[in-house]
């Protein structure tokens, strides 16, 4: 087979021999459009791709969900299947590993051809998903090419081997499959719309439904023709229950076999479809496939209808195809790199589903669609969620949306400073938040009930059926009177690093919005605070006795008023309300007083660690972090730089004015382990003053006095850093864990009165934290050959490790410690954390040290033999050099839904305009483009193309293929063409006027920079 090219015509990732390679996973994104249903689907790189699939979640699949692991072995049996007979000879397509097969992966298509050499047959399939339809489907399409000299005449069956009705949930099925065949039927098969369903509800309840809905498919040939269903398994394989042989297609006539009855009650069905095709040689037959789920068979009735018209299947395959490309124009490149260059645009797609895709509503409401929580047949924990409606949407973690959502408003400007309210809104008193985003929904003024958007719409839609134009204009009416909700759920636990990735979002904004800082931080009075669900125990109550000696396994109670109330309020009944700038102010103050017992690391005192969620024990080790001290740190400057900057007061509960009273206090004592009890003494009471309500009494604190306590914390907390490095031996520590000597013991628990710190092996985050703060270059490029000499780095493969080996640590440290190394979050290549790393080498002006790095850890640099999967997709890890499995070093698994791609969409935004593209110098605002654009992007054109603000095309006109670093260039001009075609030339280094805001407003066609 001769060699091919990486990418196809239509930019679509080509694996050769799929089939023969080491297994991997993805997914179809299941995007159907603002006007669509979607439609969740796994494949895997065995049989004929598709593994699984279905709406919603599990609970509602077509094709039943099973990790990745049990996914490969059943694909090629449990999947779709296509039997042939040809010329009389039987043949299995996608079985026969001998024959030439080849995958082509798109951004919202899949494609898998083989070559019958035997035959002479080239079958290809493609998926994709339904768009722009009120029901949710996945599209097969088959093409079977006689290759040959001779006629080919071919009895077909082709479909799923297996389709599970409408209303049985996820667990069921796996618990109690055969019970559940009693209540299953496929009605209309004879009409060869099969349509199936449980009869009624299984539940063991008095309240009995019967099930409307159902999971239907249905086929034409490319004629037009409707193609007859088979819906018992019985019929097709006869008593090989294996599924592994159709014995009675085999052995009768297809007509024989469509003849016979079938039997369509009290069975677990499949969904095939039969044709007779006629093929000349160079000829071939196609035809195409519908599987999907629809509330009731009105629906799937308008869907066939539709589907019969001419050309309904090319203008659906296109406009799959235009869905994801729109969306991803938003960060179109072109460069010397065409796998970059793709690379950018599925990464982006990829940061879309997590964090979802920004849009306005009703002119004036900031709406995300298509977010979702992660979930995959390797991600097989999480139980996903998308919603089966228009503007769809689905829940999320905290952590993850925040992240995927950092750059949002250099993409998407009109978005502003909504995400900052969002994220700080749901900071507790405490400073800590719920774990859970839930779906946004709304209300109208004066009413309680909720509405999604895909609600209110269907609403209408039901309301004034084939009025589109009515339903659009009174649904953007209603969604402009409407008021968001903002729902969260608690879940489990407080995770110590959550608050730490609220001041990146504001950080973004002020690179598009420079001038609204004191704005930003300081006029808006309307920031609130999450009720807490649960609230924390004082420390005496945390600790036990246990073999090994006393840990802490005790961190949260029930808050009784955690359940009446979304937001806090005060004694009076008003909702507490602050600015940024306030809550900035709380933030550093509790994380201040959550400082360990050495005054280094913040306390694990929600029973749940930070970012690296795998040391799930090392709370229980009285564990801590220096992360989120770097990041206190962080807090504390930026605030300070503000304050400094605005001569502004702060008012903030009295109740945390008494706090921060007593903190102050206790810094002036030496003695860390009184210090830390005086410290706990006042938290511990704060928290018991605020649980419920604030009394409403306000304490005003001038900008001195502010700066002056923030001045004493930061002097704390610096010293608690200053501290860890010298332990650290100059490569900034990450985690803490403590040993209790001595103990005190009374009627309210255990306080420890002698304790041993101990430093868990390095972290690729306590690096990636310390390269925030404010120092100079030099002391972080130490720190980058520091850890470039440590066990972090995998020379091997020219990556950073998340961790260094954990051999010599406990069990209890958690679940790291258990891993297989160079395996999940044990001394892998964590794709997030070394692009965490890379970012902040880039950040830090670290240029040279980043384009090295780059090249070699970036996945679009990967070799494909070496990685596994397509080298557009990201991967949660690459197994690194310590695994014990030569085979697996650098490979890829887990893919796509990684919080990578938060980072590498700022790393572009850097690489591509500059950190802080627009600015304000000497009252006024500028725009000065600084790329930092590697030799290796720089085509012989030197030329390299950006978008800017996610619709603006830039051009760079360079003199050479060469590194153009930051303050080793000078920008010549700028040649900008506005809406009305009119072009102007600027020449200097920066713009500024009224042009600078008409660019922000995304008022020009294009800009071209010459360097």
């Amino acid at each position: 087979m001769k060699e091919k090219t990486m990418f196809d015509n239509n930019n679509r990732y080509i694996i050769q021999d799929y089939h023969k390679k080491p297994t991997f996973a993805s997914f179809l994104p299941g995007l159907n459009g603002i006007h669509g249903i979607p439609v969740w689907c796994f494949y895997v790189n065995r049989g004929q791709g598709i593994t699984s699939f279905g709406l919603e979640d599990k609970d509602h699949a077509l094709m039943e969900f099973y990790p990745a692991h049990q996914a490969y072995q059943r694909t090629k049996r449990m999947g779709f299947r296509t039997f042939m007979k040809v010329n009389g000879v039987y043949t299995e397509a996608f079985t026969r590993d001998a024959y030439d097969k080849e995958m082509r992966i798109g951004m919202n298509d899949l494609t898998i051809r083989e070559e019958n050499t035997d035959l002479n047959l080239e079958i290809t399939v493609k998926y994709y998903t339904l768009p722009s339809e009120e029901l949710g489907g996945l599209v097969r399409q088959v093409s079977i090419c006689n290759k040959g000299s001779q006629r080919a005449s071919i009895e077909v069956l082709d479909g799923m081997a297996e389709m599970l009705p409408y209303g049985i949930d996820w667990q069921s099925m796996k618990v109690e499959g055969q019970t559940s065949k009693a209540w299953m039927e496929v009605l209309n098969h004879e009409t060869g719309i099969p349509y199936c369903k449980m009869r009624v509800s299984t539940d063991d309840i008095a309240e009995v439904k019967e099930v409307e809905g159902g999971n239907f498919g249905f086929a034409f040939a490319s004629s037009g023709e409707v193609l007859p269903a088979v819906i018992n398994q019985e019929h097709i394989f006869g008593y090989d229950n294996s599924l592994e042989n159709p014995l009675c297609f085999q052995e009768k006539s297809l007509s024989e076999l469509l003849e016979g009855k079938q039997i369509a009650q009290n069975i677990l069905p499949c969904c095939f479809f039969a044709l007779e095709p006629e093929i000349l040689p160079g000829e071939t037959c196609s035809f195409v496939e519908v599987f999907g789920q629809s509330k009731n068979q009105t629906l799937l009735k308008r869907l066939y209808e539709k589907a019969l018209q001419p050309d309904y299947f090319k203008n659906k395959e296109a406009k799959s195809y235009e869905i994801t490309m729109q969306l991803t124009d938003r960060i179109a490149t072109k460069t010397a790199s065409q796998s970059f260059d793709l690379y950018c645009r599925q990464t982006y797609l990829d940061n879309v589903l997590r964090g979802g895709c920004p849009m306005i509503l009703g002119g004036n409401k900031l709406f995300y669609l298509y977010s979702r929580k992660h979930g995959d047949v390797e991600r097989d924990y999480n139980f996903f969620r998308i919603l089966p409606e228009f503007y769809t949407q689905g829940n999320g973690n905290f952590r993850d949306v925040n992240q995927n959502r950092r750059s949002d408003v250099q993409f998407s400007p009109f978005v502003r400073e909504a995400n900052i309210k969002m994220f700080y809104n749901c900071i507790q008193i405490d400073g800590y938040n719920p774990l859970g985003i839930e779906k946004t929904t709304y209300h109208m003024p004066g009413e309680e009930t909720s509405f999604t958007p895909g609600q209110l719409y269907q609403e209408l839609a039901d309301a004034y059926p084939g009025q589109e134009m009515k339903i659009e204009e009174m649904f953007h009416q209603k969604m402009a009177q409407a008021e968001s909700d903002c729902k969260t759920s608690y879940m489990e636990g407080y995770w110590s690093d959550h608050w730490t990735y609220n001041l990146d979002l504001v950080e973004s904004y002020l690179t598009i919005y420079p001038e609204k800082e004191e704005s930003l931080l300081f006029q808006d009075n309307t920031y609130l605070y999450k009720q807490a669900a649960v609230t924390l125990l004082p420390r005496k109550k945390r600790y036990v006795h246990t073999m090994q000696g006393i840990r802490q396994y005790h961190y949260l109670k029930k808050n009784p008023q955690g359940d009446k109330k979304e937001y806090l309020e005060e004694e009076n009944g008003r909702k507490v309300t602050s600015t940024l700038a306030e809550k900035l102010f709380l933030i550093c103050v509790v994380k201040t007083a959550a400082l360990d017992l050495n005054g280094m690391g913040i306390e694990m005192e929600g029973g749940k660690p930070g970012w690296y969620d795998a040391l799930n024990g090392l709370p229980g080790l009285l564990g801590s972090s220096m992360c989120e001290t770097y990041e206190l740190a962080r807090n504390l400057s930026f605030l300070l730089s503000a304050l400094e900057k605005y001569d502004r007061k702060l008012s903030v509960p009295q109740e945390l004015m008494n706090l921060v009273v007593k903190m102050v206090d206790a810094q002036t004592t030496e003695d860390m382990l009184t210090r830390w009890n005086l410290v706990n003494d006042a938290k511990e009471a704060y928290w018991e003053s605020t649980c419920g309500c604030l009394s409403g009494n306000k304490a005003i604190i001038i900008r001195e006095e502010a700066v002056r306590i923030l001045k004493v914390f930061q002097t704390a907390v610096i010293m608690g850093i200053e501290k860890a490095l010298e332990i650290g031996h100059g490569i900034s520590p990450a985690y803490f864990s403590y040993e209790v000597l001595a103990y005190e013991e009374d009627a309210f628990g255990i306080l420890p009165t002698e304790v041993k710190a101990k430093m868990l092996p390095y972290f690729l985050e306590g690096p990636v934290r310390f390269l925030k703060l404010d120092m100079n270059r030099e002391k972080k490029y130490r720190l980058y050959q520091q850890v470039k000499d440590s066990g972090l780095y995998d020379r091997a493969l020219g990556m950073y490790k998340v961790n260094a080996s954990l051999e010599q640590e406990s069990y209890e440290i958690g679940r790291a410690r258990a891993f297989t190394p160079g395996w999940l979050e044990n001394e892998s290549i964590w794709l997030h954390m070394e692009y965490k790393y890379l970012l902040e080498l880039l950040k830090s002006g670290l240029y040279d040290a980043f384009t090295g790095d780059f090249q070699r850890a970036a996945i679009p640099f990967q070799k494909e033999e070496r990685y596994g999967r397509s080298i557009l997709e990201n991967s949660s890890f690459i197994a690194s050099s310590a695994n014990p499995d030569p085979k697996l070093h650098g490979r890829g698994f887990v893919a796509r839904l990684s919080g990578s791609t938060a980072e590498f969409v700022q790393m572009w935004q850097i690489m591509m305009f500059g950190e802080k593209p627009f600015r304000v110098l000497d009252g006024t605002l500028t725009l000065a483009l600084q790329p930092m654009l590697p030799a290796y992007l720089i085509d012989e054109q030197r030329e390299v193309q950006a978008t800017f603000l996610g619709s603006i095309p830039v051009v760079y006109h360079l003199e050479n293929q060469q590194d153009y670093i930051p303050g080793n260039y000078s920008v010549k001009k700028y040649i900008i063409t506005r809406k009305n075609r009119e072009v102007i030339e600027i020449c200097g280094e920066k713009l500024q006027g009224s042009i600078v805001e008409e660019i922000r407003e995304e008022g020009v066609d294009g800009i071209e920079v010459y360097l």
